[in-house]
């Protein structure tokens, strides 16, 4: 009976499992694009403020490496996230402070293969 209960429970956990955010906002927070380019899925959709594009996880990383050169991070504050109505994507909303600016953060992830990737993420100024 405990290994019923026991199973139930862990696979409950796995349907209802959210990403942890807080590794990406610290990477954002840190500049860290070394550490974000784990989160990357196969192509990423950035957007930083008026540039957008499809990008691999290597330019992804460049064009946000870029940003942080002429923006340096400060603090990072998680404001909002949510679940697809499936439950396969999540997304969070974050205060970014960066270069004396505050920006808004939106991340779209993507579960895949039990992992959480990132599918997109858009930097508009706030």
């Amino acid at each position: 009976m405990k290994t019923l209960i026991f199973a139930l429970l862990a696979t409950a956990q796995t349907l209802w499992a959210q990403p942890n955010f807080s590794p990406v906002a610290q990477a954002l927070k840190q500049a860290n694009t070394s550490l974000l380019a784990a989160y990357w899925d196969e192509q990423v959709e950035l957007t930083i403020a008026e540039k957008d594009g499809f990008y691999p996880p290597t330019q992804a990383s460049e064009q946000l490496g870029q940003f942080f050169k002429q923006n340096k991070p400060t603090d990072c504050q998680v404001l909002h996230n949510g679940t697809s109505k499936d439950k396969s994507s999540h997304y969070y909303i974050s205060t970014l402070s960066a270069g004396g600016r505050k920006f808004r953060v939106y991340v779209l992830f993507k579960q895949k293969n039990e992992k959480y990737l990132i599918q997109e993420m858009r930097i508009e100024a706030d």
